[in-house]
């Protein structure tokens, strides 16, 4: 099977998509499969830094487009870097005439679309592994207005795309729905995971990224990666303002993204003593990192639910630890604490039950423990990279197997 795949990111961009393509590429290269992967030349922390056009890495074929390095300063500068991506990857994608398979992520938003319709031209199979769902995000967080001509046009692209791909592949039942509203055939639901030997449960005694940090004894209620547009805050915030007369309670912040500054502001201007932020670390300290906290935090904005999934839930589950989860009742991360009996899903805005949940963890550490442990155990049975690897491989020999378009 001759597989490429299109995606801004790929290794050693460092990009929630990026490891992920990466595992599934070369877990297919490991099977005997020939794979090509389009992607970016540029970092996605650091756009200054520039990779080469072409390598091979662990016998995945890389082919990077060139692309402009706005970054992600301001949205005509990131609007850009996709544009110019987006025809350095058609000028790539045509000549790859010898594919099966042509699968498509969702990073930069409608990047899908293209490759859907180099897929038919070159009469392969069209497959959109789905990460979020474009357009429709963009109306929900208002960035783009469904009525103007520019989300009529990609509306109407998308739906196109959606009906005409020969799979999708969706990250929960949610996401599912969604994507059968709009008017996809054939969706099935292979979940996201993270790398269970790299993320392993460990004590926070003696971790040391928590010793750098001068955590110390405290609770710390760490929010772990991208501060994005779709995630919510102001129940986090409320419930560390309702916190601030508790010395032993620290709510972290790790990364980077779109509101990392908006947030920093908002609690510089309330004065919280009880909140810190800390800057991306490097995949090869994501375990330590995740073990540093005790309990981890997870948001979604209202109406989100199926857009997108908030996949720092499996490197929490690797890390052994439990969680909470501020966002919408049917959404695939809430569905997973419960079924595993590791965190709790709060309502958005409800600051006093989250603030009360933190209270009840700090009290109880045989719980943090216990669940914990649950955690863990969930993820080696549902989550472990090796489940969804063989289900992509299994799905993809399949359709490519099956008589062209």
């Amino acid at each position: 099977m001759r597989v490429v795949f299109v995606n801004q990111y790929y290794a050693p961009a460092e990009a929630a998509t990026a490891p992920l393509l990466t595992d599934l590429a070369e877990h297919l290269t490991r099977q005997g499969h020939h794979v090509v992967v389009v992607c970016s030349s540029r970092s996605y922390p650091d756009p200054g830094l520039v990779y080469p056009a072409a390598e091979t890495r662990e016998g995945v074929i890389v082919r990077r487009a060139w692309t402009t390095g706005f970054g992600r300063g301001s949205r005509l500068g990131r609007l850009a870097d996709y544009v110019v991506f987006a025809l350095g990857a058609a000028s790539i994608l045509v000549r790859e005439r010898r594919a099966d398979v042509v699968v498509s992520l969702t990073t930069p938003p409608m990047i899908s679309a293209l490759a859907w319709g180099v897929a038919r031209l070159h009469g392969a199979r069209s497959v959109q592994w789905v990460m979020d769902v474009y357009p429709e995000l963009a109306f929900v967080l208002g960035a783009l207005r469904r009525r103007s001509l520019a989300g009529r046009l990609l509306d109407r692209i998308s739906r196109k795309s959606l009906e005409g791909s020969d799979l999708l592949l969706a990250l929960g039942e949610t996401m599912a729905e969604r994507l059968r509203a709009a008017g996809a055939e054939r969706v099935e639901v292979v979940h996201n995971w993270a790398d269970g030997e790299l993320i392993r449960p460990s004590p926070t005694a003696g971790n040391r990224l928590r010793a750098a940090w001068g955590w110390g004894e405290r609770l710390v209620v760490l929010y772990s990666g991208n501060l994005g547009l779709a995630h919510e805050f102001e129940t986090v915030l409320d419930a560390a303002e309702q916190l601030r007369g508790e010395p032993e309670v620290l709510f972290a912040f790790v990364g980077s993204g779109p509101r990392r500054e908006a947030v920093a502001a908002e609690v510089a201007r309330r004065g919280l003593p009880n909140v810190e932020f800390r800057p991306h670390v490097a995949r090869e300290e994501l375990g330590l990192c995740l073990a540093a906290g005790d309990v981890h935090l997870v948001t979604m904005r209202e109406g989100i639910a199926g857009l997108v999934v908030p996949s720092k839930i499996y490197g929490i589950l690797a890390a052994g630890r439990p969680a909470l989860f501020v966002g919408p009742a049917a959404c695939e991360a809430g569905e997973i604490l419960a079924a595993g009996g590791c965190g709790r899903r709060l309502d958005v805005g409800d600051a006093a039950g989250l603030a009360a949940e933190i209270l009840a963890y700090r009290a109880a550490p045989a719980r943090r423990i216990e669940e914990g442990e649950r955690a863990r155990r969930l993820f080696d049975e549902r989550f472990a990279a090796h489940h969804a690897l063989a289900r992509h491989t299994a799905l993809l020999v399949e359709l490519a197997r099956e008589p062209g378009p």
